[in-house]
């Protein structure tokens, strides 16, 4: 098990902003979800947000502002061409 608090000044300069956008899996967001709780419980300077792919249309600018501000971004399985372009 990962533990934040071994050395403070090492993992803060190593915390990452991270984006998640679950495509045709999205049954799969709740889990997700949850994992990134769990992970942000352990790590309080880690910023990891969920998204399903319905987010981007119907979260715009919440999808957006995370986007812009992300440094690692992971997308599984879109296949709306129209998401991905606007990705």
């Amino acid at each position: 098990m990962f533990d934040c608090n071994i050395n403070r000044y090492i993992l803060h300069q190593a915390m990452k902003r991270i984006v998640l956008i679950a495509g045709f899996e999205s049954f799969n967001t709740a889990l997700y979800r949850q994992a990134a709780k769990l992970a942000t419980s352990r790590c309080l300077d880690l910023d990891l947000k969920v998204f399903s792919d319905r987010a981007p249309t119907t979260e715009p600018k919440i999808v957006a502002t995370a986007l812009e501000n992300a440094d690692v971004f992971f997308a599984s399985l879109l296949f709306d061409y129209d998401q991905v372009l606007w990705l």
